[in-house]
């Protein structure tokens, strides 16, 4: 069961990494923004599904997903290259790293 969770993780680094270097600079998405938006859908979508999937099962990080979809619902509104965007999706850094632990307690 934790591997839906993994894979929710992983797109969630991804993007998280691809807002990283667009904030300092290294990558430019302007050609290509809708790329950003695009995996922020999917990483909100797998998300969910984990969080869906992580209560049906009881698995233990399923609490620690559901602060991580509020942050998400919030991120969209808050101007992107802010330091309020980057405080959220640090939050959700920090939720996915407790329910990554949560996991390997679990094993």
């Amino acid at each position: 069961m934790s591997a839906i969770f993994y894979a929710a993780a992983i797109l969630f680094l991804l993007n998280f990494a691809l807002g990283l270097l667009v904030q300092f600079g290294v990558v430019d998405t302007k050609p290509f923004r809708w790329l950003h938006h695009a995996l922020f859908f999917v990483v909100f979508v797998s998300a969910a599904a984990a969080a869906l999937a992580g209560f049906l099962s009881g698995a233990s990080f399923r609490w620690t997903l559901l602060p991580v979809l509020v942050l998400f619902a919030v991120l969209p509104y808050v101007r992107a290259g802010t330091p309020g965007h980057a405080l959220l999706a640090c939050c959700a850094l920090i939720f996915y790293a407790a329910g990554f632990f949560l996991t390997l307690q679990v094993l």
